[in-house]
């Protein structure tokens, strides 16, 4: 099944893609910005449009519609989105549960090293206790593969819909 292969392979991606993301971007985040959590956009975009691409050359002799397409589209999200909750879940309690301490410990000591206020290092680790915990993350995650990958099941059923001439006339 082409969904489940791109779904399971997109996942994969995205997953050791946040493994480099948590274990070297976070901590050095200043030093990379934020523009780095883009790419991991791109990666179920390639798994959703490859995956309806392969779906219409293999499966449908060179022809999909739009609504095949966007189901298609959605199915590897729903694959990839339910891996990822997964993954996000595991990866906060069982491989890295000491991940939000540490963020918080790194920010305490830069912003102490900007002779930043106590009032200024407590709504920053305020903030962080919030931003990366479990819950947050997992319902963020969700959020961020459902709607990409609906925009992006969207923009590839578009783009590769193809019908037959017989059939659009059907119609």
């Amino acid at each position: 099944m082409t969904e489940f292969k791109y779904g399971l392979f997109s996942a994969f991606l995205l997953i050791v893609w946040m493994i480099i993301f948590y274990t070297l971007l976070i901590p050095n985040y200043h030093q990379f910005g934020s523009y780095v959590s883009i790419i991991a956009f791109f990666i179920p975009f390639a798994g959703i449009y490859f995956g309806i691409r392969e779906k219409r050359i293999r499966s449908n002799f060179g022809y999909i519609t739009f609504k095949d397409a966007f189901k298609t589209g959605m199915i590897i999200t729903l694959i990839i989105s339910v891996i990822m909750m997964v993954f996000v879940y595991v990866y906060y309690e069982y491989v890295n549960p000491e991940f939000l301490n540490y963020l918080i410990a790194e920010a305490q000591k830069k912003l102490l090293a900007s002779s930043a206020s106590r009032d200024e290092i407590n709504a920053e680790i305020t903030i962080i206790t919030y931003k990366y915990s479990l819950n947050v993350q997992l319902i963020e995650q969700t959020l961020y593969v459902l709607a990409g990958g609906t925009i992006t099941s969207l923009v590839a059923s578009f783009l590769l819909k193809k019908t037959r001439k017989e059939d659009s006339k059907k119609v």
